[in-house]
């Protein structure tokens, strides 16, 4: 395990394998070990240089409790100062749900040195200002929080993503998500952070892969997404809700390779 302090912050992060650069960076209210526990890290590493990243906020990074430490030029410069602490110049990155929305804000703070960007579950980088899905949070995810804290929160989870009989929950994910700080996620999920984001897509310079559930996009927007992007992809996954879309290291990891070799060779 390495960390690294950005702003006051520290980081912590794990390397492994050999080969070409790729960042991981996991889920709200999970950490980075759910990239090694899902399969994704014992595949990637065979050719990848991987670095998967405890989000300020998660796992044994820091996690302040002021949703201001939360900004996105502090979380994307929170990516860059791994890498630039690991004497890496360029690289790709993947970012699954509140992971893929940092994953966006890194490449488009930095399309020079990103040189390609996978999300699962994180298609629409544009400016979040749906006050009706903020007020749902509030109600559902954000009371269970407060309330009742992770056990509490975990068992509102385990409830709503039960109405998606794509979702499993197996053995190694409750205690994950068991293990974090409410209070962090909370500060996390505050909507002024979400209020700007990525809205020049036809001129976004990164080349993009936007991974997503059939069940968690039935419009696919991910692909109408993807076609406004000069180097955009995606791929929908069948029969699959977003936790399942984002632990679904089977059938995302070959298309990320071939996605890979194709832009970052």
């Amino acid at each position: 395990m390495s960390e690294v302090v950005n702003d006051g912050v520290r980081i912590s992060y794990e390397v492994v394998g050999e080969g070409r650069p790729l960042v991981l960076l996991h889920g709200w209210a999970n950490d980075r070990e759910w990239w090694t526990d899902a399969g994704f890290v014992d595949d990637l590493e065979r050719d990848h240089r991987v670095i998967a990243v405890d989000l300020r906020g998660h796992g044994a990074s820091d996690k302040p409790h002021d949703s201001s430490a939360y900004r996105k030029e502090l979380v994307s410069s929170d990516v860059l100062s791994v890498v630039d602490n690991e004497g890496i110049d360029r690289f790709a990155i993947w970012g699954l749900s509140y992971g893929g929305w940092a994953a966006w804000m890194t490449a488009a703070a930095s399309p020079d040195r990103v040189a390609s960007l996978i999300t699962t579950g994180a298609w629409d980088p544009g400016p979040d200002t749906d006050e009706e899905a903020w007020a749902a949070f509030e109600r559902g995810w954000g009371a269970a929080l407060r309330d009742g804290g992770m056990p509490g929160f975990f068992e509102v989870l385990r409830k709503d993503e039960g109405e998606d009989l794509s979702w499993e929950f197996p053995p190694w994910m409750e205690p994950l998500f068991l293990r974090q700080d409410p209070d962090a996620l909370l500060a996390i999920q505050t909507p002024a952070l979400y209020r700007d984001g990525v809205t020049d897509l036809e001129n976004f310079p990164v080349p993009t892969l936007l991974i997503a559930g059939e069940l968690e996009d039935p419009e696919d927007d991910a692909a109408k997404v993807a076609g406004r992007l000069p180097k955009g992809q995606s791929l929908r996954l069948a029969g699959l809700g977003h936790a399942a879309a984002c632990a679904s290291a089977e059938a995302t990891v070959p298309a990320a390779r071939a996605f890979l070799d194709r832009w970052f060779a």
